[in-house]
């Protein structure tokens, strides 16, 4: 699996991954496997909206994170995406607008200044265009994966991870939060 081998990466991001973290108190995590992460500037918005400016601004002083201006062709690119997200069937929201910041971050992710490793996205619908468009791609699950692997957290505290952005408003099914337990040692049966 391609987050086995993740280690001092690139990344280019949207919001949800670190969001993520904020909400799990985990930005350790993106500070151990990221050199940098690159996130569009309309992402600031959304980070203020989630009441998680000043979180990202402290990466953004750090250097961990940094923030890249589209141009203008850039932005064509990223709403031609954006409508190709909102055309998926498993897409919840259909108004193409709602997917620009997924898109401007797959957009990104195809600079080759940048020399990204990887695009952070937990979105399932933003996940199968990048898929569609070879992109490597991984959301915050698999960074926990990762720390799970190199013996960090059990299946269990990655579990109550999970439900703790859950219950912050990020929109991990139970479902999926089994299946990580599972996966990653939790006892089937519980």
């Amino acid at each position: 699996m391609f987050y086995r081998h993740f280690d001092a990466l690139i990344g280019v991001s949207n919001t949800g991954p670190l969001i993520s973290a904020f909400q799990c108190g985990q930005t350790n995590l993106l500070r151990r496997y990221f050199r940098v992460i690159h996130i569009p500037q309309s992402e600031l918005d959304e980070f203020q909206r989630h009441n998680a400016a000043e979180e990202i601004e402290q990466l953004i002083d750090e250097g961990l994170v940094q923030v890249q201006v589209l141009t203008p062709e850039e932005c064509r690119r990223a709403e031609e995406i954006a409508r190709w997200i909102a055309s998926r069937p498993s897409t919840r929201v259909k108004e193409y607008q709602h997917h620009l910041p997924e898109a401007e971050a797959m957009v990104l992710v195809e600079r080759e200044n940048l020399d990204a490793d990887v695009i952070l996205l937990d979105e399932q619908a933003a996940r199968e265009v990048v898929r569609e468009l070879g992109l490597p791609v991984a959301g915050f699950v698999a960074i926990l994966g990762k720390a799970c692997l190199e013996g960090l957290f059990s299946a269990e505290e990655i579990r109550t991870l999970l439900k703790v952005c859950q219950a912050a408003g990020t929109r991990y099914s139970n479902a999926l939060i089994e299946e990580v337990y599972r996966q990653y040692g939790g006892d089937s049966d519980e």
